[in-house]
């Protein structure tokens, strides 16, 4: 009768798999749970709670051929156009996506949006390299921003704020209005998001907090 062969330990290697599930998962979690601490001792509710700073940020998100621009993006507009008018800052900074040959300019159409609705054209600076969030935060401090209210909605906040003081900015966090989403759009926000924090904090600790790799594409303004 043949030998019938063992069958393969797989306990060990189990183990380990099970190991470093677990490990993932806490600093997943332990990321999350310090950009969010951080970030809520840096937010206020509502523009009228803001301190005065002398920039606001909007960051860039998906505009469209006429014009428009998407939800998300309204309401961060419309919350630095809230600040503008309340005094509570004197300049806005519109930073997003460019790409140049396609017609595609995120600081051009936030900064006609805020134009139309009384913002002088000499407070407003387009940052046409802000096509991540690092990027933006890179940008606004070699362009000499030091201090500012970053106008993002609440789920993007933490990470833009860590963003933010890495790259040496003194920022607050007002939370823009954010359209009710459906039980799917929610969860891949919260998945995304989730992944993203503990990712910036490994971003940043291997090399810091970086804008455009080389000159920034289109007109500066």
């Amino acid at each position: 009768m043949a030998d019938v062969a063992p069958p393969a330990r797989r306990g060990p290697f189990r183990r380990a798999l099970v190991a470093a599930v677990f490990f993932n998962a806490a600093l997943i979690l332990a990321g999350n749970a310090y950009e969010i601490e951080t970030a809520s001792r840096q937010t206020v509710a509502t523009a009228t709670l803001a301190p005065t700073a002398p920039w606001a940020i909007v960051l860039g998100n998906r505009v469209f051929p006429d014009g428009g621009v998407s939800s998300d993006l309204h309401g961060r507009l419309a919350l630095a156009l809230e600040l503008y008018r309340l005094g509570k800052v004197s300049k806005v900074y519109v930073s997003g996506e460019y790409r140049a040959g396609v017609g595609y300019d995120e600081p051009g159409v936030m900064a006609a949006w805020l134009g139309k609705r009384g913002v002088a054209g000499a407070d407003i600076v387009l940052d046409r390299g802000g096509y991540r969030t690092a990027a933006t935060m890179a940008d606004a401090f070699a362009d000499g921003i030091r201090e500012a209210i970053v106008c993002t909605q609440g789920y993007h906040l933490p990470r833009a704020l860590f963003f933010a003081r890495r790259a040496g900015l003194a920022a607050t966090g007002v939370p823009a209005f954010e359209e009710a989403k459906g039980t799917f759009d929610v969860g891949k926000v919260i998945v995304r998001e989730g992944i993203a924090r503990p990712e910036s904090l490994l971003e940043v600790a291997l090399r810091g907090v970086r804008g455009h790799a080389g000159p920034i594409p289109g007109p500066k303004s």
